[in-house]
């Protein structure tokens, strides 16, 4: 049953598949019958084929031009609706490229004036800042405000110097004596404080100025006791006045015998404190190990000896410097000298080390050599620089730039209070009440933490320095809000 019903709807489908096809083969003949009777009524026989081509090629040229004309209809079509989208896209403009009073007389969707909507307003690049958040005069806050001011700001004139120690905060340590070194903590890169050990050295030397002070020690103690039983007897009338005085001429040698011993231990390195408690100890107190005390707190920059050598007296073993204070020594031009002498001393630089751009060190350029290199033709200058941190290194090259006074006078603002979006720069700025809009600024040179502003803003207006990125991001986050919601 199953398959004649198949085989039925099978013949069907057939059928109007053969009735389809050639119903629409006799009318496609029909028109190339008549197209070839036109050709060849108009045409001799011997171009009956000729002229039968040309025919079909003019009868196809109006089919053809009807399409380009629909082609291009539908392009300009498209090209237009194209171009109105465009246009409509190009209505919206950036608030920064909008006035402040422009922005204050608008409405927003909610029939209220848009900077004022709470929903809004962020499309306007209006911020609403409340005083109980703003900080200044020691009041603690999220933001604080300052006031475009006008500056002047320096020329800087760049140079290019090296890391040099500080002279005046390095010591070279050295060996007061012969002798053999015990051993020696100190190490390249270590930190000490002073008074630390460096190093332990084992002389002879030192034992034998141990026991010269003891023995000066125990013989000032008998001529002040020989002195004191003297000077009773004399006063009981038992001893003479000549034999007190010979007591207490003993008694002044026998003390500048001991000084003597005690300044020759203090040469050596050691503490008065310890040198004045040998003089109540017994002969066991008697060693040949001297130790190296750190004279400065610093930095063990170099290392000379090593533990078990055998150091002649005046050996330099260590390098210590405090490197919280170092010195850049940088390389003057001979063209460039005049500006420089004619500042004086202690002129504001700012130094800047080839592994780190951006860091900047606050330096005082100090002295100025008074002999010139004649090979390179540059005249050396000394720059005091803090390195707190410890990041400036001994032999690193450097940028300097000098800060010489008498530019010109620019309006400045904090560089923390310049903000960009989208490649433009911008800043708070104080409108009315607690409204604050960003304004677009065009910013120039740098100098220390401001900023030149070349336009945007004029002196005295009030702005937002610490905390405008706060108000940077809910801008934005505003923004892409309201994106999404439309």
């Amino acid at each position: 049953m199953n398959k004649k019903i198949f085989l039925i709807l099978a013949t069907i489908a057939s059928a109007v598949i053969i009735a389809v096809v050639f119903n629409f083969r006799p009318a496609q003949s029909s028109d190339a019958a008549k197209a070839s009777a036109t050709c060849a009524s108009t045409c001799p026989d011997e171009k009956i084929d000729e002229k039968t081509e040309t025919c079909n090629a003019e009868e196809s040229k109006p089919h053809a031009a009807e399409e380009e004309d629909a082609h291009d209809h539908d392009s300009h079509s498209a090209a237009a609706s194209c171009g109105d989208h465009q246009d409509g896209e190009g209505e919206a403009s950036s608030d920064l490229d909008r006035t402040v009073d422009d922005l204050w007389a608008g409405r927003c969707e909610h029939d209220i004036l848009h900077y004022t909507c709470d929903e809004c307003r962020y499309e306007l690049g209006v911020v609403k800042v409340s005083d109980t958040v703003i900080g200044g005069d020691g009041k603690p806050g999220i933001v604080t405000v300052t006031k475009a001011a006008s500056m002047n700001f320096s020329k800087p004139l760049p140079l290019t110097g090296e890391v040099q120690l500080n002279e005046t905060k390095t010591v070279r340590i050295s060996t007061p004596l012969e002798g053999t070194v015990k051993n020696i903590p100190a190490d390249i890169g270590g930190r000490f404080t002073i008074g630390d050990v460096l190093m332990t050295l084992d002389s002879n030397e030192v034992s034998e100025a141990k026991a010269e002070y003891m023995k000066k020690a125990a013989a000032a103690a008998l001529a002040k006791k020989t002195a004191e039983r003297e000077a009773g007897l004399f006063a009981k009338k038992v001893s003479a006045e000549v034999e007190v005085q010979e007591a207490q001429n003993r008694l002044t040698e026998a003390a500048i015998e001991l000084r003597n011993a005690g300044i020759r231990l203090e040469r050596l390195g050691f503490a008065k404190n310890d040198i004045r408690l040998l003089a109540g100890n017994d002969a066991t107190a008697i060693n040949s190990l001297l130790p190296v005390n750190a004279p400065i707190s610093g930095t063990v920059i170099e290392k000379y000896v090593s533990a078990g050598e055998r150091v002649e007296a005046g050996k330099e073993i260590l390098l210590l410097s405090d490197l919280s204070e170092v010195w850049v020594l940088a390389n003057i031009c001979e063209a460039d000298l005049p500006a420089l002498q004619k500042q004086g001393s202690d002129i504001a630089c700012e130094i800047e080390a080839s592994g780190a751009p951006g860091e900047t060190y606050p330096g005082k350029l100090d002295v100025i050599s008074g002999q010139m290199n004649e090979k390179t033709r540059t005249v050396k200058a000394r720059i005091r620089v803090e390195n707190k941190d410890g990041l400036l290194k001994p032999g690193m090259f450097v940028n300097v730039r000098v800060l010489l006074p008498g530019g010109d006078d620019v309006i400045a603002v904090p560089k923390i209070a310049v903000l960009a979006d989208a490649g433009r720069s911008f800043v708070f700025v104080h409108k009315e009440g607690e409204y604050w809009v960003r304004r677009p600024v065009t910013p120039g040179d740098p100098l220390n933490e401001f900023i030149e502003i070349k336009e945007g803003v004029t002196i005295g207006q009030m702005i937002i320095a610490d905390g405008s990125f706060l108000l940077k991001s809910d801008v934005l986050r505003g923004k892409m809000g309201a994106g999404c919601a439309d």
